[in-house]
Protein backbone atom coordinates (compact mmCIF):
# COMPACT_ATOMS: atom_id res chain seq x y z
CA UNK A 1 0.00 0.00 0.00
CA UNK A 2 1.75 3.07 -1.09
CA UNK A 3 2.18 5.67 1.65
CA UNK A 4 3.11 9.57 0.43
CA UNK A 5 3.92 10.61 -3.03
CA UNK A 6 6.35 8.70 -5.25
CA UNK A 7 9.65 10.29 -6.32
CA UNK A 8 12.08 10.05 -8.86
CA UNK A 9 15.55 10.53 -7.93
CA UNK A 10 18.22 10.63 -10.93
CA UNK A 11 20.91 7.59 -11.27
CA UNK A 12 23.79 10.40 -10.62
CA UNK A 13 22.61 11.21 -7.29
CA UNK A 14 22.39 7.38 -6.05
CA UNK A 15 25.34 7.77 -4.02
CA UNK A 16 24.51 11.11 -2.54
CA UNK A 17 21.79 9.16 -1.18
CA UNK A 18 23.43 5.93 -0.30
CA UNK A 19 25.82 8.23 1.36
CA UNK A 20 23.03 9.98 3.59
CA UNK A 21 21.70 6.68 4.50
CA UNK A 22 24.66 5.55 6.31
CA UNK A 23 25.19 8.09 8.17
CA UNK A 24 21.88 7.60 9.58
CA UNK A 25 22.18 3.80 9.80
CA UNK A 26 24.03 0.61 8.93
CA UNK A 27 23.76 0.03 5.36
CA UNK A 28 23.34 -3.99 4.22
CA UNK A 29 23.28 -3.86 0.60
CA UNK A 30 24.29 -6.00 -2.40
CA UNK A 31 27.85 -6.13 -3.32
CA UNK A 32 30.53 -7.91 -5.51
CA UNK A 33 32.12 -10.71 -3.13
CA UNK A 34 35.93 -11.83 -3.53
CA UNK A 35 35.06 -14.15 -6.38
CA UNK A 36 32.37 -12.31 -8.08
CA UNK A 37 29.43 -13.51 -6.06
CA UNK A 38 27.30 -10.90 -5.29
CA UNK A 39 26.69 -11.26 -1.22
CA UNK A 40 24.39 -8.85 1.19
CA UNK A 41 27.15 -7.28 3.47
CA UNK A 42 27.76 -4.03 5.37
CA UNK A 43 28.74 -1.34 2.81
CA UNK A 44 31.70 1.13 3.69
CA UNK A 45 30.97 3.07 0.32
CA UNK A 46 28.06 3.97 -1.78
CA UNK A 47 30.05 2.62 -4.94
CA UNK A 48 29.96 -0.85 -3.46
CA UNK A 49 25.97 -1.23 -4.16
CA UNK A 50 25.79 -3.68 -7.21
CA UNK A 51 22.58 -2.54 -9.01
CA UNK A 52 22.28 -5.41 -11.30
CA UNK A 53 22.30 -8.35 -10.23
CA UNK A 54 19.99 -11.82 -9.90
CA UNK A 55 19.10 -13.07 -6.22
CA UNK A 56 22.59 -13.46 -4.14
CA UNK A 57 22.48 -17.27 -3.21
CA UNK A 58 21.89 -16.02 0.52
CA UNK A 59 19.21 -14.00 1.47
CA UNK A 60 19.40 -11.26 3.97
CA UNK A 61 17.59 -12.80 6.63
CA UNK A 62 20.88 -13.43 8.50
CA UNK A 63 20.78 -9.64 9.49
CA UNK A 64 17.43 -10.62 11.30
CA UNK A 65 17.92 -13.82 12.25
CA UNK A 66 21.98 -14.49 12.25
CA UNK A 67 23.28 -18.39 11.67
CA UNK A 68 24.70 -17.99 15.01
CA UNK A 69 23.29 -15.86 17.57
CA UNK A 70 24.38 -15.55 21.28
CA UNK A 71 20.85 -15.08 23.43
CA UNK A 72 21.64 -14.98 27.11
CA UNK A 73 24.83 -14.63 28.76
CA UNK A 74 24.98 -17.12 32.02
CA UNK A 75 27.41 -16.11 35.25
CA UNK A 76 27.82 -17.39 38.25
CA UNK A 77 28.31 -15.25 41.19
CA UNK A 78 26.59 -16.36 44.80
CA UNK A 79 23.87 -17.57 42.17
CA UNK A 80 23.37 -16.71 38.67
CA UNK A 81 22.81 -14.07 36.76
CA UNK A 82 21.12 -14.66 33.24
CA UNK A 83 21.21 -11.40 31.19
CA UNK A 84 19.75 -11.33 27.87
CA UNK A 85 21.72 -9.89 24.82
CA UNK A 86 19.78 -7.83 22.48
CA UNK A 87 21.09 -6.27 19.26
CA UNK A 88 19.61 -2.95 18.91
CA UNK A 89 21.49 -1.52 15.85
CA UNK A 90 20.22 0.87 13.51
CA UNK A 91 20.27 -0.83 9.52
CA UNK A 92 18.90 -0.47 6.61
CA UNK A 93 18.86 -3.37 4.06
CA UNK A 94 18.83 -1.35 0.12
CA UNK A 95 18.26 -2.75 -2.79
CA UNK A 96 16.43 -5.98 -1.81
CA UNK A 97 14.91 -8.00 -4.26
CA UNK A 98 11.15 -7.96 -3.43
CA UNK A 99 10.87 -11.90 -2.66
CA UNK A 100 13.02 -11.35 0.36
CA UNK A 101 10.90 -8.66 1.03
CA UNK A 102 8.16 -10.79 1.36
CA UNK A 103 10.20 -13.68 3.48
CA UNK A 104 10.68 -10.99 6.17
CA UNK A 105 7.32 -10.23 6.11
CA UNK A 106 6.80 -14.09 6.45
CA UNK A 107 8.94 -14.25 9.29
CA UNK A 108 7.54 -11.17 11.03
CA UNK A 109 4.21 -13.24 11.09
CA UNK A 110 6.10 -16.64 12.20
CA UNK A 111 8.12 -14.61 14.85
CA UNK A 112 4.97 -13.18 16.23
CA UNK A 113 2.65 -16.02 16.44
CA UNK A 114 1.26 -16.43 19.66
CA UNK A 115 4.52 -15.40 21.58
CA UNK A 116 7.27 -12.68 20.39
CA UNK A 117 10.88 -13.63 19.83
CA UNK A 118 12.13 -10.46 21.40
CA UNK A 119 15.68 -11.43 20.05
CA UNK A 120 14.29 -10.95 16.29
CA UNK A 121 11.86 -8.27 17.51
CA UNK A 122 14.46 -5.87 18.18
CA UNK A 123 16.07 -6.22 15.23
CA UNK A 124 13.46 -5.61 13.22
CA UNK A 125 12.13 -2.16 14.44
CA UNK A 126 15.38 -1.34 14.04
CA UNK A 127 15.62 -2.46 9.89
CA UNK A 128 14.30 -0.18 7.18
CA UNK A 129 13.85 -2.30 3.74
CA UNK A 130 14.24 -0.37 0.51
CA UNK A 131 13.32 -2.92 -2.25
CA UNK A 132 14.38 -3.08 -5.77
CA UNK A 133 11.66 -4.25 -8.33
CA UNK A 134 13.10 -6.96 -10.85
CA UNK A 135 12.34 -5.35 -14.53
CA UNK A 136 13.75 -8.89 -15.47
CA UNK A 137 12.69 -12.06 -13.21
CA UNK A 138 16.05 -14.02 -12.37
CA UNK A 139 16.41 -17.07 -14.52
CA UNK A 140 14.75 -19.87 -12.01
CA UNK A 141 12.75 -17.45 -10.26
CA UNK A 142 9.07 -18.06 -9.74
CA UNK A 143 8.06 -15.93 -7.15
CA UNK A 144 4.79 -14.52 -9.66
CA UNK A 145 3.12 -18.16 -8.17
CA UNK A 146 3.26 -17.05 -4.23
CA UNK A 147 2.55 -13.57 -5.01
CA UNK A 148 6.28 -12.13 -3.80
CA UNK A 149 7.04 -10.40 -6.73
CA UNK A 150 8.34 -9.03 -9.22
CA UNK A 151 7.12 -5.95 -7.99
CA UNK A 152 5.13 -5.64 -4.59
CA UNK A 153 2.20 -3.38 -2.86
CA UNK A 154 3.14 -3.37 0.63
CA UNK A 155 5.86 -5.11 2.80
CA UNK A 156 8.78 -2.49 1.97
CA UNK A 157 9.48 0.69 3.31
CA UNK A 158 10.57 2.25 0.16
CA UNK A 159 10.32 0.23 -3.34
CA UNK A 160 12.86 1.59 -6.23
CA UNK A 161 12.11 0.85 -9.75
CA UNK A 162 14.92 1.37 -12.09
CA UNK A 163 13.84 3.23 -15.15
CA UNK A 164 17.08 3.52 -17.07
CA UNK A 165 18.48 7.28 -16.37
CA UNK A 166 16.33 7.57 -12.94
CA UNK A 167 14.69 5.48 -10.10
CA UNK A 168 11.44 5.56 -9.36
CA UNK A 169 11.35 5.77 -5.25
CA UNK A 170 7.14 4.67 -3.83
CA UNK A 171 6.89 4.97 0.37
CA UNK A 172 5.41 2.18 1.65
CA UNK A 173 5.36 3.70 5.40
CA UNK A 174 5.84 6.56 7.25
CA UNK A 175 9.37 5.45 7.80
CA UNK A 176 9.93 5.52 4.06
CA UNK A 177 8.02 8.88 3.41
CA UNK A 178 10.33 10.51 5.98
CA UNK A 179 13.25 9.12 4.51
CA UNK A 180 12.64 10.50 1.16
CA UNK A 181 11.83 14.17 3.41
CA UNK A 182 15.29 13.77 4.46
CA UNK A 183 16.70 13.97 1.43
CA UNK A 184 14.64 15.73 -0.71
CA UNK A 185 16.59 18.54 -2.14
CA UNK A 186 17.91 14.59 -4.44
CA UNK A 187 14.47 14.30 -5.33
CA UNK A 188 11.60 15.31 -7.35
CA UNK A 189 7.85 14.44 -8.07
CA UNK A 190 6.97 11.40 -10.13
CA UNK A 191 4.44 12.75 -13.32
CA UNK A 192 1.93 10.82 -14.48
CA UNK A 193 4.15 9.23 -17.33
CA UNK A 194 6.20 8.06 -14.79
CA UNK A 195 3.89 6.11 -13.09
CA UNK A 196 2.59 4.30 -16.09
CA UNK A 197 6.30 3.66 -17.38
CA UNK A 198 6.57 1.89 -13.93
CA UNK A 199 3.52 -0.18 -14.97
CA UNK A 200 4.55 -1.10 -17.98
CA UNK A 201 7.78 -2.14 -16.23
CA UNK A 202 5.37 -4.60 -13.86
CA UNK A 203 3.49 -5.82 -16.74
CA UNK A 204 6.78 -6.76 -18.98
CA UNK A 205 8.43 -8.30 -15.88
CA UNK A 206 5.40 -10.47 -15.29
CA UNK A 207 5.62 -11.48 -18.68
CA UNK A 208 9.15 -12.64 -18.88
CA UNK A 209 9.24 -15.34 -16.61
CA UNK A 210 10.64 -18.85 -17.75
CA UNK A 211 9.62 -22.53 -17.29
CA UNK A 212 10.39 -22.48 -13.65
CA UNK A 213 6.57 -22.78 -12.14
CA UNK A 214 4.59 -23.70 -8.66
CA UNK A 215 1.26 -24.89 -9.06
CA UNK A 216 0.77 -24.30 -5.50
CA UNK A 217 -3.30 -24.71 -5.08
CA UNK A 218 -3.18 -27.87 -6.51
CA UNK A 219 -0.59 -29.19 -4.56
CA UNK A 220 -2.04 -27.92 -1.33
CA UNK A 221 -4.94 -29.65 -2.06
CA UNK A 222 -3.60 -32.65 -2.16
CA UNK A 223 -1.17 -32.31 1.01
CA UNK A 224 -3.70 -30.67 3.21
CA UNK A 225 -6.16 -33.65 2.90
CA UNK A 226 -3.40 -36.44 3.12
CA UNK A 227 -3.75 -37.45 -0.16
CA UNK A 228 -0.14 -37.99 -0.96
CA UNK A 229 0.60 -41.25 -1.25
CA UNK A 230 3.45 -42.69 1.26
CA UNK A 231 4.98 -44.08 -1.29
CA UNK A 232 5.34 -40.99 -2.87
CA UNK A 233 6.63 -39.57 -0.29
CA UNK A 234 9.28 -42.14 -0.33
CA UNK A 235 10.33 -41.92 -3.66
CA UNK A 236 10.97 -38.15 -3.88
CA UNK A 237 12.99 -38.66 -0.02
CA UNK A 238 15.54 -40.88 -1.78
CA UNK A 239 16.71 -38.19 -4.18
CA UNK A 240 17.28 -36.24 -0.84
CA UNK A 241 21.05 -36.21 0.17
CA UNK A 242 19.84 -34.48 3.75
CA UNK A 243 22.81 -31.80 3.14
CA UNK A 244 20.22 -29.23 4.38
CA UNK A 245 21.54 -26.59 2.14
CA UNK A 246 17.23 -25.83 0.78
CA UNK A 247 17.07 -24.91 4.67
CA UNK A 248 19.96 -22.74 4.95
CA UNK A 249 19.39 -20.55 1.96
CA UNK A 250 15.33 -20.41 1.91
CA UNK A 251 14.01 -16.59 2.76
CA UNK A 252 11.46 -18.39 5.17
CA UNK A 253 13.29 -21.05 7.05
CA UNK A 254 13.78 -20.36 10.91
CA UNK A 255 14.83 -23.54 12.35
CA UNK A 256 17.11 -23.58 15.10
CA UNK A 257 19.25 -25.60 17.91
CA UNK A 258 20.40 -24.32 20.91
CA UNK A 259 23.73 -24.77 22.27
CA UNK A 260 25.70 -23.46 25.63
CA UNK A 261 29.36 -22.54 24.82
CA UNK A 262 31.76 -21.34 27.74
CA UNK A 263 33.69 -18.43 27.37
CA UNK A 264 36.13 -16.98 29.66
CA UNK A 265 33.60 -18.34 32.77
CA UNK A 266 30.24 -16.56 31.18
CA UNK A 267 27.95 -19.57 29.77
CA UNK A 268 27.10 -18.08 26.33
CA UNK A 269 24.04 -19.80 25.29
CA UNK A 270 23.77 -18.84 21.46
CA UNK A 271 21.05 -20.45 18.73
CA UNK A 272 21.79 -21.45 15.44
CA UNK A 273 20.19 -22.49 12.37
CA UNK A 274 19.21 -26.08 11.86
CA UNK A 275 17.69 -27.97 9.24
CA UNK A 276 14.67 -30.17 9.54
CA UNK A 277 15.97 -32.56 6.64
CA UNK A 278 18.91 -33.80 9.29
CA UNK A 279 18.11 -36.88 10.65
CA UNK A 280 19.03 -36.01 14.31
CA UNK A 281 16.96 -32.97 13.83
CA UNK A 282 13.62 -34.15 15.37
CA UNK A 283 15.83 -37.07 17.59
CA UNK A 284 14.74 -37.08 21.52
CA UNK A 285 16.96 -37.40 24.42
CA UNK A 286 15.45 -40.73 25.42
CA UNK A 287 16.56 -42.20 21.76
CA UNK A 288 13.32 -42.00 20.13
CA UNK A 289 13.47 -40.12 16.78
CA UNK A 290 9.22 -39.35 15.21
CA UNK A 291 10.60 -38.52 11.98
CA UNK A 292 13.52 -41.48 11.41
CA UNK A 293 13.38 -41.96 7.84
CA UNK A 294 13.70 -39.38 5.20
CA UNK A 295 10.32 -39.72 3.51
CA UNK A 296 8.93 -38.37 7.12
CA UNK A 297 11.41 -35.27 7.26
CA UNK A 298 10.04 -34.92 2.82
CA UNK A 299 6.61 -34.98 4.30
CA UNK A 300 6.83 -32.62 7.12
CA UNK A 301 8.95 -30.24 5.54
CA UNK A 302 6.41 -30.03 2.54
CA UNK A 303 3.69 -29.79 5.27
CA UNK A 304 4.96 -26.88 6.85
CA UNK A 305 5.80 -25.05 3.54
CA UNK A 306 2.87 -25.99 1.35
CA UNK A 307 -0.85 -27.20 3.73
CA UNK A 308 -3.73 -24.88 4.16
CA UNK A 309 -3.47 -25.29 7.67
CA UNK A 310 -0.08 -23.29 7.67
CA UNK A 311 -0.89 -21.04 5.01
CA UNK A 312 -4.04 -20.04 7.00
CA UNK A 313 -1.87 -19.41 10.11
CA UNK A 314 1.31 -17.58 8.34
CA UNK A 315 -0.56 -15.54 6.23
CA UNK A 316 0.60 -17.05 3.18
CA UNK A 317 2.48 -20.02 1.70
CA UNK A 318 5.64 -20.83 3.06
CA UNK A 319 7.92 -20.37 -0.05
CA UNK A 320 8.40 -16.86 -1.58
CA UNK A 321 9.71 -18.23 -5.16
CA UNK A 322 12.91 -17.07 -4.97
CA UNK A 323 14.35 -19.93 -6.78
CA UNK A 324 17.30 -20.75 -4.66
CA UNK A 325 16.77 -24.33 -3.71
CA UNK A 326 16.71 -25.12 -7.44
CA UNK A 327 20.39 -23.76 -7.65
CA UNK A 328 21.59 -25.70 -4.30
CA UNK A 329 20.18 -29.13 -4.45
CA UNK A 330 21.96 -32.01 -5.41
CA UNK A 331 18.85 -34.26 -5.91
CA UNK A 332 16.57 -32.33 -7.34
CA UNK A 333 13.94 -31.74 -4.39
CA UNK A 334 13.00 -28.24 -4.67
CA UNK A 335 10.17 -26.89 -4.71
CA UNK A 336 8.81 -26.64 -7.97
CA UNK A 337 9.73 -30.28 -8.28
CA UNK A 338 8.30 -31.58 -5.40
CA UNK A 339 4.93 -29.42 -6.04
CA UNK A 340 4.61 -30.80 -9.64
CA UNK A 341 5.13 -34.65 -7.96
CA UNK A 342 2.53 -34.07 -5.78
CA UNK A 343 -0.27 -32.20 -8.24
CA UNK A 344 1.00 -35.17 -10.56
CA UNK A 345 0.89 -38.29 -7.75
CA UNK A 346 3.99 -39.30 -9.85
CA UNK A 347 7.72 -39.00 -9.02
CA UNK A 348 10.17 -39.48 -11.73
CA UNK A 349 13.51 -37.70 -10.11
Amino acid sequence: MQVGTPRIIGRGKLNQWVAHLMSRAEVIAPTAGQTGDVLFLPIESPEQVAWQFENTLHPPKQFLLPQTEPIVAIRRNEGYEVEPIYDERKRIIFAVRNCDVSGIKYLDQVQNYELTDAYYAKRRQNTMLISLACNRPCERCFCICSGSGPFLEEGYDLQLTDMGGKFLAEPGTEQGEAVLAEAAGLFEPASDRDTRRRHELEEAARASFADYTCHFASAMRRISTRKVDESLWASMGDWCLQCGGCNLICPTCYCFSVKDRAVDGVVMRQRMWDSCQYAAFTLEASGHNPRPDRKDRMKRRFFHKVSAQYTMRDGMVGCVGCGRCITVCMGTTDMPAIARGVRKGVWNG
